[in-house]
């Protein structure tokens, strides 16, 4: 009897705490744009070495080709050499934003030919939740980048 009680009082309390929890959300809202930028390049082949930019007013519409989103956060990485065509952006919005339509007015507006000498031979906008993704690149590595953005709420 002396062992069945502390064995039962500890299940209890396992349950009990394990009760109080609400549903986890995925794993890509709880990352920091950074963090979601890290899982999303990790093993995508022939990516060029980029630089990371915190978007402001000033850039907002060169990165993401729509008007800044009010209360929503945003982080760019483009290939260091702008001969070469690679821009992703992630941008998060804030609680009770339309991302959905925010993410149809990005693909309608993003420009390929944003570096004027070169063209991204692909790009795709893929949403998740208050996440939305915008990458331009060549083919291979729109389709990884999306994927790793994918497999983060999988």
């Amino acid at each position: 009897m002396k062992k069945i009680f502390p064995t039962l009082i500890c299940v209890m309390l396992i349950l009990s705490l394990s009760a109080c929890g609400g549903a986890a959300e995925k794993t890509g809202d709880n990352m920091s744009l950074e963090e979601v930028f890290e899982s999303i390049q990790a093993d995508v082949p022939n990516l060029p070495e980029v630089a990371f930019t915190e978007l402001n007013k000033d850039n907002y519409h060169y990165y993401l080709f729509v008007e800044p989103v009010k209360g929503a956060e945003a982080l760019a990485c483009d290939a260091i050499i702008n001969a070469v065509p690679h821009s992703a952006v992630l941008l998060r919005i804030a609680e009770g934003g339309d991302a959905e339509a925010i993410a149809a007015e990005i693909r309608a507006n993003a420009d390929t030919g944003k570096w004027i000498c070169v063209n991204a031979e692909a790009m795709d906008v893929a949403v998740h939740n208050r996440t939305v993704l915008l990458v331009m690149s060549n083919r291979e590595t729109v389709d990884a980048m999306v994927d790793n953005f994918d497999r983060l709420w999988a």
